[in-house]
């Protein structure tokens, strides 16, 4: 079952570099369509404008992120779980995180204080914050096994 488990996870990270690529490419339509059409989205029709940059300024760190993602998954897949590969892996999406939610405060705050505020972009960028943490301590945790592991190793 977690061979499943993980396989599932894999399919479901390639399908967002899809997704991904689809929003990179939807976005400056959406701007354009007009309430009441079913593809109208209240953030992106309403405040398009002021988030188009700040979100292609985060692509390629999602797209790094989701590439680690994609390592960490394939590791697990050949057994390679508590090795100093993914901790690196882990690192890195971290770095990613912290990276887009400062570009999303950023934003607030220029949004904030040039046009109006938009309270969902500083709640984004609280978000990406928090999963960098969690990634930190989960990288933090793997690196304190491999240590553990390595130090049984020695012993037998």
């Amino acid at each position: 079952m977690d061979k499943r488990s993980t396989t599932l996870c894999q399919i479901v990270i390639r399908i967002c570099y899809v997704l991904l690529l689809g929003a990179i490419i939807a976005f400056p339509f959406l701007m354009r369509v007009k309430e009441g059409n079913p593809f109208f989205f209240v953030m992106i029709g309403t405040h398009g404008k002021y988030l188009i940059y700040p979100f292609y300024a985060v692509i390629p760190a999602g797209y790094i992120a989701l590439i680690c993602l994609d390592r960490i998954m394939g590791n697990i897949l050949k057994d390679v779980v508590f090795d100093r590969k993914n901790v690196k892996l882990m690192n890195i999406i971290c770095y990613c995180c912290i990276f887009a939610s400062l570009v999303g405060f950023i934003s607030y705050i220029i949004i904030a204080l040039i046009y109006k505020s938009i309270e969902t972009v500083i709640l984004l960028s609280m978000g990406e914050m928090f999963v960098a943490l969690v990634v930190r301590v989960l990288s933090n945790v793997f690196k304190k096994a491999i240590e553990i592991k390595e130090d049984n190793d020695l012993v037998v």
